[in-house]
Parts: structure tokens; sequence; C-alpha cells
């Protein structure tokens, strides 16, 4: 719920207060807000779960109407990737924006923005073959069968399909897609960050270089919005990334995981809240804007308190 209504007041934030000098940009912004309120509404509708039991690293949907269908818990991990790759395009337009300033009108081309929408996508079907196609999940694999004793061991209830796992155990003779699909996954996330990182530094680079042509107030606003990307790309490391990476690291060298799997899943249903607070908190236009309001309401009841008495 939090998630929701933070980023619709980002939403309305972004609507209502800010400026011309932010360009198109504040489609990027009401794009990644919009998308962290479906990321918000998928989690809870399907209460994932993570289950780790010795060397196996598994994902479980927990819905009302109970998930049988791996393909459909494949595209719930798929679509936490989505907010990484929307992510780079944030960093490309900052980079543009001071680097290459005729190029941002690019951003209102459609021909341009079908192009660059298939970085979200490729890194979705990437994703998704990769939990559907190389993980292992049959109701019939040892590893399943352990999980699911695990899981019923701890929630009472017996499921046996729609089960995504990765099994590092050598008794199981799944190790090695275990390992290809963690590394597959590991070069996806650390490729992301690795052009995140770059197009930051040099974005900043040119920055402290900008022409004597370019304002002071344009400068700093360009520093601020930089600052503001990179805190937004901390908050999935944080929640996201090194949580997972965190219990398959766990898996592989057999160490008890239990409760780091529940704690992991728990951290991943928070990041959106933070991205938008990160957003409304650093950009002095939305924070002075939702402060404005909050003000105005409290002084509204203040006379109407008044006015009774």
């Amino acid at each position: 719920v939090g998630g929701i209504l933070t980023n619709f007041l980002l939403l309305f934030a972004i609507r209502r207060f800010s400026r011309q000098s932010v360009g198109t940009y504040k489609y990027l912004l009401a794009i990644f807000a919009s998308f962290d309120i479906f990321l918000t509404i998928i989690h809870r509708l399907t209460n994932p779960v993570k289950v780790i039991k010795n060397a196996i690293v598994s994902l479980k949907l927990q819905t009302v109407v109970t998930i049988r269908i791996k393909e459909i818990t494949g595209a719930y991990c798929a679509f936490f990737t989505v907010p990484f790759a929307l992510m780079n395009i944030h960093f490309l337009y900052r980079f543009w924006a001071i680097r290459h300033p005729e190029k941002i009108i690019l951003f209102s081309n459609k021909k341009f923005i079908a192009l660059i929408s298939m970085a979200p996508i490729s890194v979705f079907v990437s994703w998704h073959l990769i939990c559907t196609r190389i993980m292992s999940g049959a109701h019939d694999e040892i590893g399943t069968i352990r999980l699911y004793k695990e899981y019923f061991r701890r929630y009472g209830k017996k499921i046996r399909d729609g089960w995504i796992l990765v099994n590092f155990s050598e008794e199981d003779g799944m190790r090695t897609l275990g390992f290809i699909s963690m590394l597959t996954l590991d070069v996806i996330m650390i490729g992301s960050f690795s052009i995140a990182i770059t197009l930051a530094i040099l974005t900043y680079h040119y920055i402290t270089l900008a022409d004597t042509k370019i304002s002071s107030a344009t400068i700093n606003l360009q520093f601020k919005l930089l600052i503001a990307v990179c805190a937004q790309t901390f908050v999935p490391l944080v929640f996201v990334y090194l949580p997972y990476m965190g219990v398959n690291n766990l898996a592989v060298l057999r160490v008890p995981a239990y409760p780091v799997d529940r704690v992991c899943m728990q951290l991943t249903a928070c990041f959106p809240l933070w991205d938008a607070l990160i957003i409304i908190v650093l950009i002095r236009d939305y924070r002075e804007g939702v402060i404005s309001l909050v003000r105005k309401k409290k002084v509204i009841d203040t006379k109407t308190t008044v006015w009774k008495t």
C-alpha cells in the first residue's frame, strides 16, 4: 500500500510541480513511478515466497488462487528486472542533456521511443526465458520435492507445481544448470549496473566541464537530477540485487539461510516505495510542492477548528 500511495503522490507532483526546464524527463519519471505501482500491485496479489533448503534456492507465488504455472512465476521475476533497464534510459537522458542536448528531442520521437523500449522488453524476455527454460522446477525433480516438503513444513500448504528453483546440489545432477542460470543472470545484472555507472561518471564529468554559456542554474539542476537518478539506482541495488546475490551465494556455500530468504522478499516489496520517496525528497520542486500541500491542509484544518470552537 505504501508503494502505491507514494508513487501516486510522485505522479501528482510530477504533473503539478514540474518546471518547464525538466522537459520530457518528467515523462520518464512518470513511467518509472507508474511501473513501480504495477510492481507493488503484482507483489501484493502474488505474495511470493523464497525458500532456501541446503543448496537449493526457489521462488513460489502464494496467490489466493494457487498458481501452478511456472511461466507465471517466471514473469513475476522478470517484471522486477524492468526498472533496471528503465534506469539506464534515465542515465542516457541525463548524459545527453548535458553532453548532446540536441539529441533530447529524440525522446519525443515515436520511432526512437519504440527503439529504446526494446531495452526493458529484451531484459524481461531474457530473464523469463532463463527462469522457465534453464532453471529447474518440474514437480517430479528431487530438488522440487525437497522444496515442496520444506514449504509444507513452514507454511502447512501442499503445492507441487509452479516452482522455479536454482539447484546447486551435486547429488541431484542439476548443479551445472544452476551455475549457468546464476552466472547468466549475474552477467545481466552486472552489465546493467556497469552501463549505469559509466553513464553516471560521464555525465558528472561533462557537468563539471560545462560551457560558460550554460547558466549556473541549469548546471545546478543537472547535478541535482543526476544525484536523484544515482540515489534511485542505489535502491534496487540494496533491496533487490544484493539480497538476490546473497541468497544465491548462501545456497552455493550451503549456509543455512532461514529467515534470510523471507527477509529477501520483504526487501523486494519495499523498493518501489523508496524509489518514489527518493525522487520526492531530492527534487526540490516536488519536495516543496508536497510540503506546501501538507501545510495548506494544516491551515485549513486549524481554521475549521477555530470556527467550530
